[in-house]
C-alpha cells in the first residue's frame, strides 16, 4: 500500500524529481512526516529529541521555498519540532497543499509521497486516500491507485464524505477503463453517476456519464453514446477537471452523427477557455468549430475559427494524430463551404500527416469527399 513495485529506496523519487537543497528538504519532510505519523502515540515526544529538529530547521532557513507552499512547510516543521502536540488532521492539509503544488509543479512523485503522507497521518481522511489514488494514476502506479481508492471508497462511505466517495468510483472507473476491463469500469462508472446524482457531487456525475460515454462509443453503440452524451452535458461542471475533454468529445461526436447544432452548443462553450488551453486542445477545437459551423450552414463564421486553425496547424510541435484530425476537420468545412483551393490544401496536409499505417484509408476518405477536387483544381487554373 505504501510502496508501488517499482520503487527504489524510500523516498529516491523525490530527490530524482528536485536534485538540489529544496528536494533534500522535501525529502526530509515527507520522511519526517511518515516517522511521525506511524509511530505509537506514546513514542512522538521522544521522536526528534537527537537535535534532528534543529538539523531540520537550519535546512529550512537555508532553503528557498516556493511560495505557495512556504506556509504549508514552515506549518509542518513547526508541528514537527513539539511533536507530542502535532495536530493529524493539520498535518493531513499541509502535506496535500504541497502535494497539489508538486502536481501542478511536473513533480508527479513528490505529489503522491506528501498526499500519502497525508493520508498515514490523518487514515480516517478519505479525501487524502482519494488525492494517493489519483496522483498515482496519473504516474501510472496502478497496483498502488487502486489501493489507495478503494481505501477512499471505504473511509468515505463510513465518514459521510459523499462527494470525495463519488469522485473515488470515477477514478476507479476511468483506471478499469484504461486496463481496457470495459465490465468493471462501467460498473463503476455507473455507481459514481448514481452517487453523484444522489449527493449533488455534479463533477463526479458529469465525469462517470463522460466515462460511459466513451464506453458506448468503443463497443460502437451510437444510441447509448448519445443518451450519456445529453446526460453528461446536462450535468457540465466548467471547472471540473476533464470539462473540456468533455465538449471536444461531444463535439466531436455529434458532428459525426450529423448533428452539427449539438456540436456548436457544446463547442461554444469551450470559447472562454480557448486562451488557456494547451495549442493542441486549441487546434482540435478551432478546426471542429469550422467544421461545425460550415456543416450547420454557417461556413462564413467557421472562416474565422478555420483561419485561426491554420495558423496552429503550421506550427510544426504538437501531435501528428491531433494535427492530422484537424486537418481532416478543416477539409469537411471546405468541401461545404465550396472552397476548392481550401479543400485542397488541406487535403495535401491531411495526407502529409497520416502515419503510414492510416495513409490508404485517408487517401480514401479525402477521394470520397471531394472526387474532382484535384482536376477541378487545375482545370480552374
Amino acid at each position: 500500500m505504501l510502496r508501488d513495485p517499482r520503487d527504489g529506496l524510500e523516498g529516491d523519487q523525490i530527490l530524482a524529481e528536485t536534485p538540489d537543497q529544496l528536494g533534500l528538504l522535501l525529502w526530509r519532510t515527507v520522511m519526517d512526516v511518515t516517522l511521525w505519523a506511524t509511530a505509537p502515540d506514546e513514542k512522538r515526544a521522544s521522536l526528534f529529541a537527537d537535535g534532528t529538529a534543529d538539523t531540520r530547521l537550519a535546512l529550512l532557513a537555508a532553503t528557498e521555498l516556493p511560495g505557495k507552499v512556504s506556509a504549508s512547510v514552515d506549518t509542518l516543521h513547526g508541528m514537527l519540532s513539539i511533536p507530542s502536540r502535532a495536530d493529524a488532521e493539520v498535518v493531513a492539509l499541509c502535506c496535500l497543499e504541497v502535494a497539489a503544488w508538486a502536481s501542478g509543479a511536473g513533480l508527479p512523485h513528490t505529489a503522491i509521497a506528501f498526499a500519502q503522507a497525508a493520508a498515514v497521518a490523518a487514515p480516517e481522511f478519505g479525501e487524502a486516500a482519494l488525492h494517493v489514488g489519483v496522483y498515482a494514476r496519473r504516474a501510472g502506479q496502478d497496483a498502488r491507485a487502486e489501493t489507495w481508492l478503494r481505501r477512499a471508497v471505504d473511509v468515505c462511505r463510513r465518514d459521510g464524505d459523499r462527494v470525495a466517495y463519488s469522485a473515488a468510483l470515477v477514478e476507479l472507473g476511468a483506471l478499469y477503463e484504461g486496463r481496457e476491463n470495459a465490465p468493471v469500469a462501467d460498473r463503476f462508472y455507473r455507481l459514481a453517476y448514481r452517487a453523484g446524482r444522489r449527493f449533488g457531487a455534479r463533477p463526479a456525475r458529469m465525469r462517470a456519464a463522460h466515462g460511459l460515454f466513451r464506453l458506448a462509443r468503443r463497443r460502437n453503440d451510437n444510441a447509448s453514446a448519445a443518451q450519456f452524451a445529453l446526460t453528461a452535458q446536462r450535468a457540465y461542471e466548467p471547472d471540473a477537471a476533464g470539462a473540456a475533454d468533455l465538449l471536444l468529445d461531444l463535439g466531436r461526436f455529434w458532428t459525426d452523427m450529423g448533428e452539427p447544432a449539438r456540436a456548436r452548443s457544446a463547442l461554444r462553450r469551450l470559447v472562454p477557455a480557448l486562451v488557456n488551453m494547451p495549442p493542441a486542445n486549441r487546434l482540435a477545437v478551432l478546426a471542429l468549430t469550422a467544421r461545425a459551423r460550415a456543416e450547420a450552414g454557417n461556413p462564413r463564421t467557421g472562416a474565422t475559427a478555420a483561419g485561426a486553425a491554420w495558423a496552429l496547424l503550421q506550427d510544426e510541435m504538437g501531435s501528428g494524430a491531433v494535427r492530422y484530425a484537424a486537418a481532416v476537420d478543416l477539409a469537411h468545412a471546405a468541401r461545404v463551404a465550396g472552397d476548392l483551393p481550401a479543400f485542397t490544401r488541406a487535403k495535401r496536409m491531411a495526407l502529409r500527416l497520416a502515419s503510414r499505417e492510416a495513409f490508404p484509408e485517408a487517401a480514401e476518405r479525402m477521394a470520397k469527399l471531394w472526387p474532382d477536387g484535384d482536376e477541378s483544381l487545375e482545370r480552374a487554373s
